[in-house]
């Protein structure tokens, strides 16, 4: 049986860079065909049902902004092990459990995905607003090919989509190149 993966895209597109995720998102969409089996989501801002998402999946690639020591733009790499044992800390959003509570959570359940790994981006600013800023938004290629490098190593082989298209950003209700 193959295995069953998805690309999972966290954050607001109305939070400047904590959207990211689904950012990247859609320009994988637009500059990538994927073999079938491999799912895109774009998960927004989830809550509970991210444990679900997880729940349904062999091996994820999870893009979202993180808020660590770095540049903005900087793209860091965290693998299941290493998110399972950071602290999950005090949260109270609607948008809890956060991805570490998640993954706890699956595991205790054991519903897992065997692997995961989070494709994380310093943000530049995270306030009001449906861009990201320049230093982010310049660090997209970037992310991007980091997700694709993940996909590889899962066994994915991504074809260029020929011709290429713009990104749809639908939050902006505009193509972008």
């Amino acid at each position: 049986m193959p295995a069953r993966i998805a690309v999972v895209a966290i954050g607001s597109v109305l939070m400047t860079d904590d959207g990211v995720g689904p950012w990247v998102l859609e320009t994988l969409r637009a500059h990538w065909v994927l073999p079938e089996g491999v799912e895109l989501i774009d998960a927004g801002t989830p809550g509970p049902e991210l444990i679900q998402t997880m729940c349904d999946f062999d091996a994820l690639v999870v893009i979202d902004a993180v808020e660590v020591p770095g540049a903005p733009g900087e793209v860091k790499l965290f693998r299941k092990p290493d998110l399972k044992h950071s602290s999950p800390g005090v949260r109270l959003s609607p948008h809890d459990p956060g991805l570490t509570e998640a993954i706890l959570a699956a595991d205790f359940a054991g519903t897992s995905p065997a692997d995961l790994v989070l494709v994380g981006v310093v943000p530049g600013r995270v306030e009001l607003g449906s861009e990201l800023t320049d230093r982010v938004r310049a660090a997209v290629p970037a992310i991007e090919a980091a997700v694709l490098r993940e996909l590889t190593r899962l066994g994915v082989a991504a074809t260029p989509r020929e011709p290429p298209v713009a990104p749809t950003m639908w939050w902006l209700r505009t193509s972008v190149s």
